[in-house]
């Protein structure tokens, strides 16, 4: 139950409008704008495949893109994970439960100060705020929907 939980949040906390992106359009001259879906910000924020090997193709992949921010990997099912692990810089991590693999992936991006993901930034705020009552004025401008949520739930 705690793993389909680790993944709701991302349709309560939908990516917000585009975000911009680096570059600019060569057509018009004009900087653009990626708009990220719920899958995106899912995948951006745990990582799941069925064997060791996919998950090494899909890092790969991932690290064709740019850099790979630090993530939950899952090897296996979210009912049966077989591995659970924390990506940072490049080195996985093993850990042996899934709370303690968010919670040692939110820990990585505050001690080593790294941006959250565009994709996934809004739930990583929510975690951010309900779960550990953290406020940084430079996350005020966060997603209000994710301020009401943590509100009705702290008044309950």
């Amino acid at each position: 139950m705690y793993k389909i939980r680790m993944r709701a949040p991302h349709f309560l906390l939908a990516p917000g409008p585009a975000k911009p992106r680096a570059g600019t359009d060569r057509q018009y001259g004009k900087r653009g704008f990626i708009k990220y879906s719920i899958r995106d910000s899912q995948n951006a924020f745990l990582v799941l495949t069925p064997t060791a090997e996919e998950m090494e193709l899909t890092l790969k992949k991932m690290a064709d893109k740019g850099p790979i921010q630090p993530c939950v990997l899952v090897v296996g099912s979210l009912f049966d994970p077989k591995e659970i692990l924390v990506y940072f810089d490049n080195i996985k991590y093993k850990i042996f439960s899934a709370y303690k693999a968010f919670d040692v992936c939110f820990k990585i991006f505050h001690v080593f100060n790294v941006e959250y993901p565009l994709e996934s930034g809004d739930v990583w705020l929510f975690i951010q705020t309900f779960f550990y009552n953290i406020q940084i004025i430079k996350y005020e401008k966060s997603n209000v929907l994710s301020k009401q949520i943590t509100n009705e739930l702290k008044s309950k």
